[in-house]
């Protein structure tokens, strides 16, 4: 395999373009807004499932949909493209350590109004506003799980994921339903995937990559760990970097899952704040008349992008709506990969 070219922008490190290469996540909007706006469109309008799977392969060369419905324990497929395609899916991996908190507070290990506190070693690269703030600097677990979701913010991500153990959140992913979770072990923090894929050479990744879990984990400790923030700087990224090798992969099957486990969440009082979180974000609006409940994360860089909603309809059924594109050599189009987002949601307001 020819390696790509590896180079990044500090401005596309910072999230200046719609895809940035470290930002893992669309950006936020106001999601009580968002749910509530009413969606017009004609039943006429929507194009079938069909229509919709030659609109997504237009966007990308890769793409992969999954539409099911969640009925107590069993999953329904209503609509797939693709199913067996594994893909990298960004910020959306912040689902598992989501899920690892909400089995350490089920545990009594955490609790979400524990303080946590802002430290040195787990500040990561932007998106978020966590990481420009001073060591010391403390929230509860609850608020750092809300900005990881919400804002997708990496800095309060690795906080999260390192309070519950990075080990933990691998566990979780395996008991969340990822058909094989070797692919995401050693499970890499927003830090270290950034360093890995800008500021590691050629040879270093090919050696991470060939190298067995132990070994991994070492590398990442001892060599990656320890690099500063500014090998990341003054370099100039022009495709995508990486995603084929340094990402968090899964099909669209293992994110319904996800969602469908987190759903499962919401019959613990303790664990009511997980369905909450997930509402905290949504790209595309929701007519509020139509859905109860949406609940959503994403994730993005340069090349790919991983949209799952956990949605409740106001007729009292549930469903998952998951869909990746991936361009090995250009950006996602977000204009119309937004578009054929919003056909799905809709066609799935119609699903009888």
């Amino acid at each position: 395999m020819t390696p790509l070219n590896r180079s990044i922008s500090r401005r596309g490190l910072v999230g200046g373009t719609a895809a940035s290469a470290a930002s893992f996540a669309i950006a936020a909007q106001s999601p009580v807004a968002l749910a509530q706006t009413p969606v017009a469109s004609s039943t006429a309008s929507v194009p079938e499932w069909d229509e919709i799977d030659q609109q997504l392969q237009a966007v990308s060369p890769l793409v992969a949909l999954t539409v099911a419905e969640l009925a107590g324990d069993e999953i329904g497929t209503i609509h797939e493209l693709n199913p067996e395609l594994v893909l990298p899916i960004g910020s959306s991996f912040k689902l598992w350590i989501l899920g690892a908190l909400a089995m350490s507070v089920a545990s009594g290990e955490s609790a979400w109004n524990a303080p946590m506190q802002i430290e040195e070693a787990h500040r990561s690269v932007p998106g978020g506003d966590f990481r420009y703030l001073p060591a010391g600097t403390t929230f509860t677990t609850r608020y750092f799980a809300e900005r990881m979701i919400q804002k997708s913010d990496n800095t309060a991500t690795d906080h999260t994921m390192f309070h519950v153990g990075r080990e933990s959140v691998e566990a979780a992913m395996a008991a969340m339903g990822h058909h094989d979770p070797s692919l995401n072990v050693p499970m890499l923090s927003t830090r270290e995937l950034s360093m890995l894929k800008f500021a590691s050479p050629t040879e270093q990744v090919d050696a991470f990559v060939a190298a067995d879990v132990p070994e991994r984990r070492r590398i990442l400790e001892e060599e990656i760990d320890i690099l500063p923030f500014s090998a990341l700087s003054d370099l100039d990224q022009t495709r995508p970097l990486e995603i084929d090798r340094i990402e968090w992969f899964a099909k669209r099957g293992d994110l319904v899952k996800t969602m469908a486990w987190l759903h499962g969440t919401a019959g613990n009082d303790e664990l009511l704040p997980v369905r909450e979180i997930l509402t905290l974000e949504t790209p595309i609006p929701f007519d509020g008349e139509t859905w109860n409940y949406v609940g959503y994360k994403g994730g993005s860089e340069m090349g790919l992008l991983s949209t799952s909603w956990l949605l409740d309809r106001a007729d009292g059924r549930t469903f998952v709506y998951t869909i990746g594109f991936v361009d090995p050599d250009a950006a996602i189009d977000m204009n119309a990969a937004v578009a054929v987002m919003a056909n799905g949601r809709d066609r799935l307001a119609l699903v009888p």
